[in-house]
């Protein structure tokens, strides 16, 4: 009888532990889908791209073992000739010129669980990708995919380019 006490007190903590676990898990989500909404909703109506991203900066989506594939989410937007990137936290807010930023394609197979893009210039690095699934009840459908995303920003960018080439030859 005391071992299946026991047992069942040792069952009863592990449940407890699981819980407690799915309970912050759940919680950070909502409080993460709630602030960029909040950010996506504030935005200026001439937006020509936006997107709820999730982020790495430098150093850690190259190394081998990490702890986790993101390290926070925020929205990345263009305005103009610039990509704004703003951190939920505001922690890591960052403008990227078009015209001078380089954006590659990154393929994570080692330890990510997903592929991502980087936005770099010569303050930043920075990894991007949209996590579709990344709430437990809802995902944000707007949303694009993370290489549609990429394929946009490459576009604006030429497009950009091609337009202040332009504008140069002209004069």
């Amino acid at each position: 009888m005391a071992t299946l006490l026991s047992i069942l007190i040792i069952l009863l903590i592990f449940g407890l532990f699981v819980s407690v676990f799915f309970i912050i898990a759940i919680s950070d989500a909502k409080v993460r889908e709630k602030n960029g909404q909040h950010i996506m909703e504030s935005l200026p109506d001439n937006v020509a791209i936006k997107s709820v991203v999730r982020y790495n900066i430098g150093r850690p989506q190259g190394r081998f073992l990490k702890m986790k594939s993101f390290q926070g989410s925020g929205v990345l937007y263009v305005l103009g000739e610039k990509v704004y990137f703003k951190d939920i936290l505001g922690n890591e807010d960052h403008v990227f010129d078009l015209q001078t930023c380089k954006m590659s394609w990154v393929e994570n197979k080692i330890n990510g669980i997903t592929n991502a893009f980087k936005i770099a210039d010569h303050e930043a690095i920075i990894f991007f990708y949209i996590d579709r699934g990344g709430f437990v009840f809802k995902a944000i459908e707007e949303n694009i995919s993370t290489s549609d995303l990429y394929l946009r920003l490459k576009e604006l960018r030429k497009k950009v380019r091609s337009a202040k080439k332009a504008e140069l030859g002209g004069e």
